[in-house]
């Protein structure tokens, strides 16, 4: 092939690749492997990077020499809808929203949750968080929302959704609320197929739009749900419909940033390629049915998440725009729309995150967790210890000088990196002076009460709203300790009430909230006496 034509394919192709993010998973792979992914990802000219895990230091450095060695601004993105430290070890982590929504003044918990969750980011280079949720609350049954919303009441949810955007926005960092256009009624996992949310008219769903609807104008960016929603003339997943994302979020409710597709690698996104046309507007068309990321940009969507294959998606966003005016012309308002959504939200900092990867380039960068204060540290911790709530009264066995055993019941999919379950609560029980133990994973201690720990959180591909069969024989038995047992939750407070009421609530499985769980019992207990 001739050099210039070569190269003129090649500057098309890279084009192409602005609006698609690839994955990093310092959680899951070698850094060495993630560096590999990286480069390879910038020769073919990619936006930017969701990251996945890795510690504070780590992810600095990683994202400054990314940053350094792209020559172009990068979109950096992560899930942080607990807080930096849900992703980056070494950063505070916060409530979710369901917590956040429980704190005595939730409206200043929610902004300041969020501002701390834009400085975390900040100092370890990410720009784009995907977060807040703003689905509603409303399906006992829905595996994948649960304490991710702020709650059922549309109203409440758009207030404290968007007290946390503007927290967060403020801080130069791009909000990414999502699940458009609702995910709360669904009673399946879009990771594991395409939900159908079912109404009986449009009326019905004015609730979950009305968070979207209020908050439209104010976020940087609106991440798509996988989700179909027949009642509004959507039978495919709503990433895919230009009614939904165009005429709807765009004309209707006036939105002008960028449209981001939830993870192109779940199977609500990959069934969708058996889909024909363009849903709701009759007109089917030869270009969407190559390729659903073709079909995606075409929907609306301005950044796409997570490609199954990075390489094979911008070779066909590259294909189609050559070959139909109307992706070219998409693919121009796409990386056009980035632009805007920089100049709006971000400003001054991307000229100080471009400063910090030069200096890093350098080798004499500054400190990699600048910017992260202990402050941030102590508010975050204060938010958590607020937001955990205890219902019902004490038993009276519940106190320092009596023997206790913990019973640590884990139902969540995985807890790669942390420390072992139960451990930081027996450690701060015994730091109070109570005589407490953690009992062995199979051991049901009888004639000592006990404390049952619970954790079972939403979370992707577990496809259940509450506990397991196993777990929920494991802590139906527990619970009936005839010594008496008092049950902690790290999840829904759904579960407090099913196991009948009494207890703690402690919203997720971070380990500062297990550790401010137990602080809490031992305040309460102590306060009794």
């Amino acid at each position: 092939m001739n050099p210039s034509v070569r190269g003129r394919r090649d500057d098309r192709q890279r084009r192409a690749g602005l609006i698609v993010l690839e994955p990093l998973r310092l959680d899951l792979d070698p850094e060495e492997a993630v560096r590999e992914r990286a480069e390879a990802a910038l020769a073919l000219g990619v936006g930017g990077f969701i990251v996945f895990g890795g510690e504070r230091d780590q992810v600095a450095e990683l994202v400054a020499h990314l940053r350094a060695r792209a020559g172009r601004p990068l979109w950096i993105g992560a899930d942080l809808e607990r807080g930096a430290g849900q992703q980056f070890a070494g950063l505070p982590t916060l409530p979710p929203p369901a917590g956040l929504a429980a704190h005595p003044a939730p409206g200043e918990a929610a902004h300041l949750a969020g501002a701390i969750t834009a400085r975390g980011a900040r100092s370890v280079g990410v720009d784009l968080v995907f977060a807040p949720v703003l689905d509603l609350d409303i399906e006992p049954a829905n595996p994948i929302v649960g304490t991710r919303s702020f709650g059922r009441d549309p109203i409440v949810v758009a207030r404290l959704a968007g007290e946390w955007i503007e927290g967060c926005q403020q801080e130069g960092v791009v909000a990414c609320a999502k699940h458009f256009p609702g995910h709360g009624r669904t009673t399946t996992d879009s990771h594991a197929e395409i939900p159908v949310v079912t109404a009986t008219g449009r009326g019905e769903l004015e609730a979950d739009l009305l968070p979207f609807r209020r908050l439209a104008e104010r976020v940087g960016a609106m991440l798509t749900a996988h989700v179909a929603y027949p009642t509004l003339g959507v039978d495919g997943p709503a990433t895919l419909s230009r009614p939904l994302l165009t005429k709807l979020l765009r004309d209707e409710m006036g939105f002008t940033g960028m449209t981001v597709t939830d993870a192109m690698n779940m199977s609500g996104f990959l069934d969708a390629a058996e889909l024909e046309g363009d849903e709701g507007d009759g007109n089917a068309d030869p270009v969407e049915l190559v390729d659903p990321a073709v079909a995606a940009l075409l929907a609306g969507c301005d950044l796409l998440l997570y490609p199954e294959n990075l390489a094979a998606t911008i070779e066909a966003i590259d294909d189609a725009s050559r070959r139909d005016d109307r992706v070219a012309a998409r693919l121009d308002e796409a990386i056009e729309r980035a632009a805007a959504v920089r100049a709006r939200f971000l400003g001054g900092t991307l000229r100080k995150l471009a400063s910090i990867a030069r200096e890093r380039a350098r080798g004499d960068s500054p400190d990699p967790g600048a910017g992260v204060s202990d402050p941030d540290a102590l508010e975050a911790a204060a938010i958590s210890m607020l937001s955990i709530q205890r219902r019902g009264r004490l038993p009276g066995w519940m106190r320092a000088g009596r023997p206790i055993r913990v019973l640590a019941i884990w139902d969540d999919r995985e807890m790669k990196g942390r420390p072992v379950f139960g451990t930081r609560f027996v450690e701060e029980l015994r730091a109070a002076g109570w005589q407490a133990a953690l009992a062995a994973p199979d051991e049901q201690p009888e004639r000592i009460p006990s404390i049952v720990l619970v954790a079972s959180t939403p979370q992707a591909w577990k496809g259940t709203a509450g506990l397991t069969r196993a777990a929920a024989a494991r802590v139906e038995h527990a619970i009936a300790n005839p010594s008496g047992a008092f049950p902690v939750v790290f999840g829904h407070r759904r579960l407090l009430e099913k196991l009948g009421g009494t207890g703690i609530c402690a919203w997720s499985t971070e380990p500062a909230l297990e550790l401010f769980a137990a602080r809490k019992l031992v305040a309460d207990a102590e306060a009794r006496a």
